[in-house]
């Protein structure tokens, strides 16, 4: 965790946020923006607390005024697990789930993706914490569950009895900044910038910021079906894949290679560029997780 890692005593304060106590309110109106972080951003300006750890991927890509990512911890794995009940199980399948299933997806990227590989499924918004959703598959009430690996191994979380399957990022693309933990801290406290800043792992940050600017031009997120991986080349160039729901044309994705300015300067305008992408051996897109 972070506190191990910081060079100074620590104490550590579990706040709850909004997104932990209504777990059944939408994603997709833009009141929600700052669900899973607001609170903690709120004890941190009051100067209740000193630092901030968040999944990077649940932070708003405007922050709040007086407030910034100070570090990112190395990252951990990209990619999402489908998560699928004993009863919903058809491995024949490209995605492996029955007909009919509801695969809970808490995110309009993972309900395209869902679209595009398992037309014969119903994509259904999910919401609520990483074991409330787990429970739900668990329980019935979905068939099937996506959720990020990076998550569920954090969290320890126990997936015996059910099927696991890790999706291929490469064709399945994340989230931006998915995998990786963000520490943040008041503009003001050069102190605890300080402190914090010995603990960045400086290619993680470089990455998700290069994600994290995509999705603002893209303005994706909660009202936009989009993924996106940047990976460093040996050439000290980036290599980045981003994928967009383009609507009756479906998923689309666009893989460049260049610096990060011109890998950023990617935009809107250049949809009709994108491909559409679908692989059809299950073994492209989905292999088992051992949990």
């Amino acid at each position: 965790g972070v506190a191990a890692r910081l060079p100074a005593a620590t104490r550590i304060h579990r706040i709850l946020t909004s997104g932990d106590r209504f777990r059944d309110i939408p994603l997709q109106g833009g009141s929600q923006t700052g669900f899973f972080t607001k609170e903690i951003e709120d004890r941190l300006l009051s100067g209740e607390v000193d630092i901030a750890v968040h999944s990077l991927k649940d932070l708003p890509t405007m922050q709040p005024a007086g407030l910034w990512v100070a570090a990112c911890l190395e990252r951990a794995s990209v990619s999402d697990l489908l998560i699928v009940h004993p009863d919903w199980l058809d491995s024949s399948r490209l995605l492996p789930v029955r007909e009919g299933c509801r695969v809970g997806a808490g995110s309009l990227r993972r309900q395209a993706l869902v679209r595009l590989y398992g037309p014969v499924a119903c994509p259904t918004l999910i919401r609520g914490n990483v074991p409330t959703r787990l429970r739900k598959c668990r329980d019935g009430e979905y068939g099937a569950v996506l959720l990020a690996r990076a998550g569920v191994e954090r969290l320890g979380l126990d997936l015996a009895g059910l099927h696991v399957f890790e999706m291929n990022p490469r064709v399945w693309l994340p989230a931006p900044g998915q995998g990786a933990v963000a520490v943040e801290v008041r503009a003001e406290d050069e102190g605890a910038g300080q402190v914090v800043e010995t603990i960045d792992h400086g290619p993680t940050h470089a990455a998700v910021r290069l994600e994290r600017r995509l999705l603002v031009r893209f303005e994706g997120g909660c009202h936009t079906a989009f993924g996106a991986l940047a990976r460093p080349m040996t050439s000290g160039a980036w290599r980045v894949r981003i994928g967009i729901d383009r609507g009756p044309s479906g998923w689309g994705q666009l893989e460049v290679e260049g610096t990060a300015e011109e890998c950023a300067a990617l935009s809107p305008k250049d949809i009709p560029s994108f491909s559409s992408i679908r692989v059809d051996d299950p073994a492209a897109l989905r292999t088992p997780f051992p949990g």
